[in-house]
């Protein structure tokens, strides 16, 4: 059920480099590519946690240690339109409501507590759960090495 809950997001490299870590994707190879803070090729749990935690405190924006609906959805809002461009022209006013209804539906199943936060544990329930997903081998990394989890298409 998560795999269509987390926020997928646009691919941030520079010369094969993420730029920085970003919401996980739900293809294993866009995962590698937006969350390899390295360079490597594959992504240790380890290196998948300290970008997650770098995207929490960038998306903290007033930096009281939850992310209000506003941070989150407007956190979302601003990567937005780098997303949308890889999208035909002709689809993107439609994608462009869809995701923002579900941006809000994000926020309620990540607030679990439904506190009106997410907390710094409910962002990394839900990353470890992406993280897990993506290590179908389970050899503590995410790469080319992992089979396609079936709900991917394989």
């Amino acid at each position: 059920m998560f795999k269509f809950l987390i926020a997928p997001a646009a691919a941030l490299t520079v010369a094969g480099f993420a730029a920085e870590a970003t919401a996980a994707s739900h293809n294993r190879d866009t995962f590698v590519r937006e969350q390899d803070q390295n360079g490597d090729g594959k992504v240790s749990k380890a290196e998948y946690d300290a970008g997650r935690s770098k995207e929490f405190a960038r998306m903290d924006a007033n930096g009281d240690g939850g992310l209000s609906h506003d941070e989150y959805v407007n956190d979302f809002k601003a990567r937005l339109p780098g997303k949308l461009e890889t999208v035909p022209a002709d689809r993107r006013d439609e994608q462009q409501m869809r995701e923002l209804r579900q941006v809000e539906v994000r926020f309620g199943v990540l607030d679990t507590d439904k506190s009106g936060q997410i907390t710094p544990v409910e962002f990394d329930r839900s990353g470890s759960m992406m993280f897990t997903h993506h290590d179908t081998n389970k050899d503590g990394f995410v790469s080319a090495d992992d089979p396609v989890a079936k709900e991917d298409g394989a």
